[in-house]
């Protein structure tokens, strides 16, 4: 045993010297490779002939000086055959060289190889360019399956080669998060005319996060989609996270927030307050209702509250609202009134409805009748407008509450 341990110390001594001499090697090639350059880079690929990183570098290079970098992406490949990246490049050189067959099995051959998102968005962007929409397509289901990330080239290469967004709706795969994306992003594009469907789903499904986009979505398709508008709100309202009772025009349920709850939402169906430095609101002092204090100096026509209201077509409808106004003078100009949903709304169509000039310091409720005819949304809106000759109105108008309901025989609406 004492005359083998020379020997053992020997081969280790021998191991370490080969092991030494061999990360020296690859030290001074990967200097080499850092340095960037053609000369330092070929010395690399000299140094180490193995590795693939040096290979496809040195293509590059040599492309950028005007060579053939085909060989050197061939032998990249062929070192490290499961990376699509180099089958990628090969495949796009040879499309530039107008060998469409040779692309194509090179992109075929990435995506055997590597199972991901990046062989099948070449392959979609291939298809597009030579016009064969069926094997565009294929792909294209098959990169939205492994999609992540930012999504909107993808979107946006989908819908170049089909403006119609329910057809690349159809190839969405059944991940919350890529459908979220693409509703995002049509949005972001105005191309809302097939959001409906995608609307509800993600409505039902919805979480606090979502609530922005959502109500955003509410807003812009008044008028436009008023249906799937409603949909959307009841939906956030039925899950809480909208802290209001769902509509139903059908029972003639139409006015959000009643009770005129100050700091509230101020977005898809709940009140707007108009914007004038000359009228100031604020919540009257059981947190219950507004205060409107109206300056005198504000413009002839102004509005003060609004808000867009559901419909059935076909039903008489009532709006009760309770209310007094503090003035010097009786003819405060407030008036309510019904007008087109605001989508719909061209400014010279005459109001639905006009109530009488609102007036009475004592605590009283009033009604608006109207009929909705063949509207299925519509406008309410507490306006201020001067009568001609007369003096701008200074005074408070406050609001307890707004209900509305069908109305009845009686001409008064059941509150809801």
């Amino acid at each position: 045993m004492f005359r083998s341990r020379p020997v053992f110390s020997l081969l280790t001594l021998c191991c370490l010297a080969a092991l030494a001499g061999y990360a020296a090697l690859l030290a001074t090639a990967d200097a080499e490779f850092r340095q960037n350059t053609l000369i330092s880079v070929r010395k690399s690929v000299h140094l180490m002939p193995s590795n693939a990183s040096y290979h496809a570098l040195l293509a590059e290079i040599l492309e950028e000086n005007g060579s053939s970098p085909d060989a050197e992406l061939k032998t990249a490949s062929l070192l490290s055959p499961h990376e699509s990246r180099y089958w990628i490049r090969r495949a796009f050189r040879a499309e530039v060289e107008q060998k469409y067959d040779e692309s194509q099995r090179l992109l075929t051959e990435a995506s055997r190889v590597d199972r991901g998102f990046d062989p099948r968005w070449a392959l979609m962007n291939y298809y597009f360019r030579r016009n064969n929409l069926t094997e565009f397509w294929k792909s294209a289901k098959a990169a939205l399956e492994m999609s992540y990330g930012d999504l909107d080239p993808l979107f946006r290469l989908c819908l170049s080669a089909n403006p119609d967004p329910s057809f690349t709706a159809q190839m969405l795969p059944p991940r919350r998060t890529v459908l979220l994306a693409f509703f995002t992003y049509l949005l972001q594009h105005n191309m809302t005319e097939s959001t409906g469907q995608m609307a509800a789903q993600l409505a039902s499904s919805a979480g606090t996060d979502d609530v922005p986009l959502l109500l955003n979505y509410c807003d812009r398709e008044m008028g436009h989609d008023d249906p799937s508008s409603l949909s959307v709100w009841n939906r956030l309202c039925e899950r809480r996270l909208v802290d209001f009772s769902e509509l139903d025009p059908d029972r003639g349920k139409i006015v959000t927030n009643p009770d005129l709850v100050a700091g509230s939402l101020r977005d898809g169906f709940d009140w707007k307050y108009g914007v004038t430095a000359d009228i100031a609101a604020s919540p009257l002092d059981t947190g219950q209702g507004i205060s409107f204090e109206v300056t005198g100096f504000q413009p002839d026509s102004v509005v003060l509250l609004e808000q867009e209201i559901p419909l059935t077509p076909g039903r008489q409808y009532a709006v009760n609202y309770e209310y007094r106004v503090i003035g010097e003078r009786p003819d405060s100009g407030l008036q309510w009134i019904v007008r087109r949903s605001q989508g719909n709304d061209t400014g010279g169509t005459p109001p639905r409805a006009v109530s009488s000039p609102l007036s009475g310091s004592e605590w009283h409720t009033e009604h608006l009748l109207f009929s909705s005819d063949r509207l299925d949304a519509g406008r309410l809106v507490l306006i201020y407008r001067r009568s001609p000759g007369t003096l701008r109105w200074k005074g408070t108008v406050q609001l307890r509450r707004v209900t509305s309901g069908l109305a009845d025989s009686g001409g008064q609406g059941k509150p809801h």
